[in-house]
Parts: C-alpha cells; structure tokens; sequence
C-alpha cells in the first residue's frame, strides 16, 4: 500500500517544499558550525587579535602573500612559530621580513 503525501498534507509540494527549506534555516541558525577549521585558519584568526598583523593583513600587498604563499602559509600553520611571532619582538619582525621578501619575490622587485 503505497500512501501520497499530499493525502496526508493537504498542501501543494512547493509550499511543502518552503516550509522544509524554513525549518532547515531555523536549524542552522541554533547549530553551530561544525566544520573543522585547518590549523592556517585558527592562526590567522587568533593573529587578527594582534594589531601588527591586522595592519599586515590590511595591505594589499602583503594579504594576497599571507594567503597564498605556500613558505608562508606554512610557517603560519605551525602552532610554535606562532607562539614565537606573538611574543618575541625579534621573531615578529624576522615574518615581517620573510612576507615583504615574498611579495618582492612575486612582484619581481629587488629590494
């Protein structure tokens, strides 16, 4: 015995279709997101809290290089490298140079 939907909801499919798709909507607003962030994402996020690097970011220049230099994106994605670039003076300026070095690298420009 094959039972039709619409015998048991006496609503069109479209608006059936409105009220799952609304009800899908309230559900992600109450979940958060689960997806897994990598660990590039979580420290450049906990970097932006850094005033240095904000401004860093900011530049056009350099934000296409902290993206999408591979030397770059993976000094950032390791965790001690990150401990070091936040609390040494020293450290923090040593990135500095190795992304104006990249970009210069890019652009073709010797500095």
């Amino acid at each position: 015995m094959i039972i039709v939907l619409e015998e048991w909801f006496p609503i069109s499919s479209f608006l059936f279709d409105l009220l799952i798709d609304l009800a899908g909507g309230v559900i992600e607003l109450f979940i958060p997101d689960w997806s897994p962030k990598s660990k590039f994402e979580k420290n450049i996020i906990r970097l932006r809290e850094e005033d240095w690097f904000a401004t860093l970011e900011k530049d056009v220049r350099y934000s296409y290089i902290i993206h999408q230099n591979r030397k770059v994106k993976r000094f950032l994605s390791n965790e001690k490298n990150i401990k070091m670039i936040t609390s040494m003076d020293f450290e923090r300026e040593n990135f500095i140079h190795l992304v104006k070095e990249e970009h210069a690298k890019f652009t073709g420009v010797r500095s």
